[in-house]
């Protein structure tokens, strides 16, 4: 389950809106995946929805982004995290498209989407939310760029972000291994072509 803080808190209200909204519909996934792959549609649904409203909502926040003035820097950055982020929700959410188990797939995707939905807001989004602020006072957004790079942040962020962080590497570990397997059994199979095309050539 996904709680939302105070923690997460960036004091912008429409962005706090929309992560609370992003929160519940990653838990609201997560409910759904207890019902079981019999309710595939009702899962499949769910998880659709998830990736509409974190478009929406990455939309809005480059809005913000663009309209107050933040540094360019910064506006690359995070729009590149965002892009990032989508690429691979989009090519998890497809939970028909292996033979790996659906419920292994979708606890993936709501690990991953969780643990980096914390650390982006932790990190990134609070960058943003700081800068705007030092920007709205008066402050250049050069300036406000620097100034948020020197941050510091408080134990209980620290842990959660690093704990965000591991659960991140650990999925692309699995992942990498995962990929690791498929392609040893690629090998093999070009490895085996080879061999029936040698025969094939020797019988001529």
């Amino acid at each position: 389950m996904f709680v939302w803080t105070e923690q997460f808190e960036t004091k912008i209200e429409v962005i706090d809106f929309q992560h609370k909204n992003l929160f519940d519909l990653i838990n609201k996934v997560s409910e759904n995946l207890t019902l079981g792959t019999s309710n595939f549609d009702l899962l499949n649904g769910s998880i659709k929805i998830l990736i509409h409203y974190t478009k929406s909502h990455f939309h809005d926040e480059e809005l913000l982004m663009a309209e107050g003035r933040a540094d360019p820097r910064h506006i690359a950055s995070h729009r590149m995290e965002h892009k990032s982020f989508i690429y691979d929700v989009e090519r998890m959410s497809n939970i028909m498209s292996s033979e790996e188990n659906i419920n292994d797939k979708v606890e993936r995707l709501v690990r991953f989407t969780t643990s980096w939905l914390m650390f982006h807001i932790l990190g990134t989004d609070m960058f943003l939310a700081a800068q705007l602020a030092n920007i709205k006072s008066g402050m250049d957004a050069r300036r406000a760029f620097e100034m948020g790079r020197e941050r510091r942040f408080d134990f209980p962020t620290v842990k959660t972000m690093l704990d965000a962080s591991i659960s991140m590497w650990l999925d692309a570990k699995e992942r990498c291994a995962q990929l690791d397997i498929k392609y040893k059994e690629l090998e093999e199979k070009v490895e085996s072509l080879e061999i029936e095309l040698q025969f094939a050539k020797l019988r001529r």
